[in-house]
């Protein structure tokens, strides 16, 4: 009878600690992503851009997603493994049996989570824009960008508005107010083709 008693104690403290940590690491999430971004523009003779990230994520987690042994899907195992040596152990009377049957939910439960956490980070957008995606945008010419010389143009990338200093594939003018669209990136200056 002691041994009862003893593993619904235990029971009992693996279900709450798994489940308030589980819950708040949902709730509070576990992101933690540092992004510092600036554009500081002087006259349009002055275009300067800092973009500062910084990426801490759990042990476990990869860049690409969650990983499989994180925090979350520990904790929901251990959770999942009281809840569910509780119910064998007093919704079904399975006594010691209670063990092995508590440690499978707790694996479907972090399963579960694991799935879940996968899920969230695929609906993720990202608001960062690289060169990469400027490569084919169209925009317009802020400044006239003279034969062999620099202007500065602006394009709307992934509902971002980006000024950046620009030159044409061509020597010929490309004057203010003109289409553009972006053929390449050469030392963080856009080439770009009058369209």
């Amino acid at each position: 009878m002691e041994t009862v008693e003893t593993l619904r104690i235990l029971y009992w403290v693996m279900a709450g600690v798994g489940t308030l940590i589980v819950v708040a690491l949902l709730v509070l999430g576990g992101d933690y992503d540092v992004d510092h971004d600036a554009d500081f523009d002087f006259d349009h003779d002055v275009d300067f851009a800092a973009d500062h990230d910084v990426h801490l994520e759990h042990a476990g987690e990869a860049e690409g997603g969650p990983g499989p042994v994180s925090l979350r899907t520990i904790m929901a195992f251990v959770g999942g493994w009281g809840w569910g040596g509780l119910i064998g152990l007093d919704g079904i009377g399975w006594g010691m049996m209670s063990l092995p049957f508590g440690a499978a939910m707790g694996l479907v439960l972090a399963l579960a989570v694991f799935q879940f956490m996968k899920f969230l980070h695929a609906q993720e957008a990202t608001s960062t824009v690289g060169i990469a995606h400027m490569m084919g945008q169209d925009g317009v010419v802020l400044t006239t960008i003279p034969p062999g010389g620099t202007g500065e143009v602006r394009i709307n990338v992934r509902g971002t508005t980006i000024k950046s200093l620009a030159r044409a594939d061509s020597s010929e003018e490309v004057a203010a107010g003109s289409s553009i669209r972006v053929v390449e990136e050469i030392g963080g200056t856009l080439v770009v083709r009058q369209v």
